[in-house]
């Protein structure tokens, strides 16, 4: 590995913008019978959307024969396809209602819960040093590939974000690999989420072979796509990990979150 040039890579933005975690494996369908209203509970925490559908007789009913209805606006919105999404805490009822019947056909339950607060994570020199470094960048305003960014609010340090960055470059400087995705196919969007950070959106950038902070920092900045995650103003909390491999060669992850 000796004498290898530094490297740096990057998951395609357009790939990282994502549904939140829960919306994404439950997809709430309530099945009818001829006049029974169906009632079902939905968690939600806030900012997060989640599709409600519904099934009469075995089949889907099109989303032009719905109307659909919150009781609370500030808490649950809800579009004319059935997208619900989440605003403040509390409580709300959403029903879809058969068009020209008027009939209730199904009632979903909404509940949406405060977010918990965010866990610092804890930064050696050379971590505490890039999340430094990458506060400094986002606060002057940079140009990504020739789209200016201007100035975005500083980055928080967050405890299941670090350490789903701390385990990927383990495992690349363990197993002497640079990818996104793990030899066994681990993702970002896996270990994000095997973590426990509750995301809406996420990103990742990595880099290897830089020996420091200001070195791996300013290499993310020259480059557009990795510029471009690191200037993202939708995105407010980081975790950074860094490992040494048996060579000397140093392996860094930044992981961009937002809840």
């Amino acid at each position: 590995m000796k004498g290898m040039r530094p490297r740096l890579l990057i998951l395609p933005l357009s790939l990282l913008t994502l549904v939140a975690c829960a919306p994404r494996t439950a997809r709430p369908t309530v099945t009818l019978g001829p006049v029974q209203t169906q009632v079902l509970p939905v968690r939600l925490g806030m900012g997060q959307s989640m599709q409600l559908t519904v099934t009469l007789n075995g089949r889907g009913v099109p989303p032009d024969d719905l109307t659909w209805v919150s009781s609370d606006l500030r808490v649950v919105t809800v579009s004319a396809g059935g997208l619900a999404r989440a605003g403040a805490a509390g409580q709300a009822a959403v029903r879809a209602i058969q068009t020209g019947s008027g009939r209730a056909l199904a009632e979903f339950r909404m509940q949406v819960m405060v977010p918990p607060p965010a866990t610092p994570q804890r930064l050696d020199a050379l971590t505490g040093e890039v999340l430094k470094l990458t506060n400094d960048a986002r606060a002057s305003g940079q140009s990504c590939g020739g789209q200016s960014f201007p100035a975005a609010p500083p980055l928080g340090a967050e405890a299941r974000l670090g350490q789903a960055a701390q385990n990927h470059a383990a495992d690349m400087a363990a197993r002497d690999y640079f990818n996104h995705v793990s030899p066994d196919g681990g993702t970002l969007t896996g270990r994000i989420s095997a973590s426990g950070y509750p995301w809406r959106a996420i990103a990742e950038n990595i880099a290897a072979g830089q020996t420091s902070a200001q070195e791996v920092v300013s290499g993310w900045v020259r480059s557009e796509g990795h510029c471009r995650n690191l200037m993202n103003a939708s995105y407010t909390e980081l975790g950074i990990g860094l490992a040494q491999g048996a060579g000397g060669r140093r392996y860094w992850v930044q992981d961009f979150g937002t809840r």
